[in-house]
């Protein structure tokens, strides 16, 4: 009885490393794919960095000022 279950365990862990790696395949293949899609010339962003303020909100104060010509 034991052997049974042993062997239905292995049998399952085999089965789910072929679907992970079927699925990571899947997932490289279609990421490559949109790369191959682009038309020529054409601008894509992949990161766009956080904005960061240099002062904070609540620091400072406003000046009113006239442009002198």
């Amino acid at each position: 009885m034991r052997d049974l279950f042993y062997t239905i365990l292995v049998i399952w862990v085999i089965w789910q490393i072929i679907r992970g790696v079927n699925s990571y395949n899947k997932n490289k293949q279609s990421s490559s794919n949109s790369a191959q899609q682009r038309r020529q010339g054409e601008t894509s962003v992949d990161y766009i960095p956080p904005t960061k303020n240099k002062i904070p909100d609540g620091e400072g104060e406003y000046v009113d000022y006239e442009e002198i010509k």
